[in-house]
């Protein structure tokens, strides 16, 4: 039997409940057992490669309920980002409202370009292959998410004393909302999915990143952070609650190829 056998069989003789998703990882540079529950309540048993089996049976007996209560948030808090089809009624929405994806072959009357957002409601796109229809509408909330920022970083600039700061929109991944990236580069990220949420939402994200680009001292969330955060929006640590439980329902851009 080699050692992961033994650590698997350490594991089981634990007795975790059956439908948890547990799996045991050697880790050489480690020196302590660590438990690691990730998003969505699978867990990983980290373990040094010389620790004694019947120790990993112990341990995780001990964290039993720790674990049950880490699982059941992580499983809660699971993301669920929807898939898109890209299809006639559709909907999508732009700080938080709702438009139905309407496909068309030229732009109607009162519609400069294509893709937009018509005041009745309707997303028009060109009718073409769906991954074109994909790119044209996150090309538009890269957009309209840019002209946003830039707009709205104005004040904060004033206020923070904040100079040469640069902006960008684009896809940050599932990770972060929002990035500051100090000087040189000075600059003011923000993921394109975050201009389908509530405005309050989008807000926040922008308030975040430039409380960081006013650089205060201290950790990037320490006192000195969260103090100008407190300035600029009081009700910020509400804000990010609700962006934390909306995010998990946010389209990030995936949609379905099939027909």
């Amino acid at each position: 039997m080699t050692a992961l056998d033994r650590f698997h069989a350490a594991l089981a003789a634990a007795s975790l409940p059956a439908d948890w998703q547990v799996e045991v990882a050697v880790r050489p540079r480690r020196r302590r057992l660590a438990l690691q529950v990730n998003p969505g309540g699978s867990v990983v048993v980290l373990i040094p490669p010389t620790t004694d089996p019947r120790l990993v049976t112990w341990f995780v007996a001990s964290k039993r309920r720790w674990l049950a209560e880490k699982v059941k948030t992580a499983t809660e808090l699971a993301p669920a980002h929807p898939i898109k089809g890209f299809t006639e009624g559709e909907e999508f929405h732009l700080f938080g409202t709702g438009y139905r994806l309407q496909l068309v072959d030229r732009a109607p009357a009162g519609i400069d370009q294509l893709p937009a957002f018509g005041p009745d409601g309707i997303l028009y796109a060109r009718r073409q292959s769906r991954a074109a229809v994909r790119r044209a509408v996150v090309g538009l909330y890269r957009r309209i998410g840019l002209e946003w920022v830039q707009r709205l970083g104005r004040p904060y600039e004033l206020d923070g004393q904040i100079s040469g700061l640069m902006y960008v929109v684009r896809d940050l991944g599932r990770s972060h909302w929002g990035l500051y990236y100090h000087p040189p580069t000075h600059l003011v990220a923000v993921h394109w999915a975050i201009f389908g949420m509530p405005v309050r939402l989008v807000e926040y994200v922008l308030t975040h990143e430039m409380a960081h680009a006013t650089r205060p001292g201290g950790r990037a969330h320490g006192q000195a952070w969260e103090r100008r955060m407190s300035q600029w929006m009081p009700d910020w640590r509400v804000r990010q609650a609700e962006l934390a439980e909306a995010g998990r329902r946010a389209w990030l851009g995936g949609w379905s190829r099939a027909v």
